[in-house]
């Protein structure tokens, strides 16, 4: 489609407080799915790409668990991206935004009216949800420390 690829960033924290060592923080998006109740640290995003709705959102609108749609755009912050390769993963020229504001999905068997300006009938903006796990984050902790002592 002639973009560069964007991938979303997870934004991990520990007790409200934001992962900031760097070695910790590549760890944890590097787990696999499965140990994160399937919540990707890296999720990548193309316009036009297939999604489902996996929580409700506004029932009388018809947006429910289980609705296909098509990802159109992810709106962010301008200064939440970078282009360091963070996953040797994705091409070079990947943009990795960490501060999403939302998205924007097109429903494709609904009949939702639109009253915004420059979205379809069928068009609407979700906003992010954060949602949590517990996870055991000393076995995390002791592969940084074992990291550390190799080097």
């Amino acid at each position: 489609m002639g973009q560069p690829l964007m991938i979303y960033v997870a934004e991990d924290s520990c007790k409200g407080k934001p992962i900031e060592d760097s070695r910790l923080v590549k760890k944890l998006l590097e787990l696999s799915d499965y140990k994160t109740e399937h919540l990707p640290g890296l999720l990548p995003l193309v316009p036009g790409m297939p999604v489902i709705l996996t929580q409700k959102i506004a029932i009388e609108l018809g947006l429910i668990n289980g609705m296909n749609g098509i990802f159109r755009q992810l709106v962010y912050e301008e200064d939440s991206v970078s282009t360091d390769t963070i996953s040797k993963t994705f091409p070079s020229n990947a943009r990795y935004i960490r501060k999403p504001l939302y998205v924007i999905i097109e429903i494709v068997r609904s009949t939702i009216g639109s009253n915004f300006e420059q979205l379809g009938s069928n068009v609407v903006p979700i906003s992010l949800m954060e949602q949590t796990f517990p996870f055991n984050i000393a076995d995390i902790l002791l592969q940084c420390i074992k990291v550390k002592v190799k080097l």
